[in-house]
C-alpha cells in the first residue's frame, strides 16, 4: 500500500510541474517516506541451494555458539540453555545427544574449550536433499574458535527440517540429524521421513 502512496505522491508533483506556471516558485517540497523492505534471510525459497543452506547453518552455529556461552559463562548446564538446544536440536535422541555431550563437557572442567568460545564453522561439501520440508547434506565442521586446540574439522552428514523461528533460532530450521555413521559413510536419507 504504501507503494500505490508514494506512486500518488510522485504523480501529483509531477502534474503539478507540468500543469503549473514554469516561472512561479512550486512551493515547499514534501518529503516523501522511503519504504523500508526487509527480506528474511531464512525465508525458504522455492529452490534450495548450497549458498541459502550455508547460510542457515551460519546461523545455527551461532545459536549454538550463544548456548557453549553459557554453559562456559555458569559452568552448568541451565534450564534456559537445555530450552534453546530444544529450537536448535528437534530431534529428541538427537537433542538428548547433545546435552549428554555438555554435561559429559561439564564434569571435566570444560577441559579444551575456549573460554570466550566463537562460531564454529558448518559449510556444505555436498547438498544431497534440497526440499522445502528437509535438508540432507554432507558439511564440514571446522570447531577450531570453540576448542582450545584447533583440529583441522570433521566431516558429517547434518539434515534439517521446518520450524517455527524464535529468538533463539530464527533460521526457521532445526536437526533431526547431525552425526556420521561408525563406517564414516552417508547415513540413509532422513529426509525420506519428511
Amino acid at each position: 500500500m504504501k507503494r500505490y502512496a508514494v506512486v500518488g505522491v510522485l504523480m501529483a508533483s509531477v502534474l503539478a510541474v507540468a500543469c503549473g506556471d514554469k516561472t512561479a516558485p512550486l512551493g515547499p517540497t514534501a518529503t516523501v517516506p522511503q519504504a523500508t523492505t526487509t527480506t528474511d534471510p531464512y525465508a525458504i525459497p522455492s529452490v534450495i541451494d548450497e549458498a541459502y543452506v550455508n547460510r542457515v547453518l551460519a546461523g545455527l552455529d551461532r545459536s549454538v555458539r550463544d548456548v557453549t556461552r553459557m554453559v562456559v559463562q555458569q559452568r552448568t548446564l541451565p534450564p534456559d540453555a537445555v530450552e534453546q538446544l530444544k529450537d536448535i536440536y528437534v530431534d529428541g535422541q538427537l537433542l538428548q545427544l547433545v546435552v549428554d555431550t555438555y554435561q559429559r563437557d561439564i564434569l571435566t572442567g570444560l577441559e579444551g574449550v575456549r573460554s570466550e568460545p566463537g562460531n564454529r564453522k558448518t559449510t556444505v561439501t555436498q547438498l544431497i536433499t534440497a526440499k522445502q520440508s528437509c535438508l540432507f547434506a554432507k558439511v564440514h565442521t571446522d570447531a577450531s574458535e570453540v576448542t582450545v586446540t584447533p583440529r583441522a574439522g570433521v566431516e558429517q552428514w547434518i539434515a534439517l527440517i521446518p520450524v517455527k523461528p524464535m529468538a533463539s533460532n530464527p533460521t526457521r530450521w532445526g536437526f533431526v540429524y547431525e552425526g556420521f555413521t561408525p563406517e564414516l559413510t552417508a547415513p540413509e536419507d532422513p529426509c525420506d521421513a519428511y
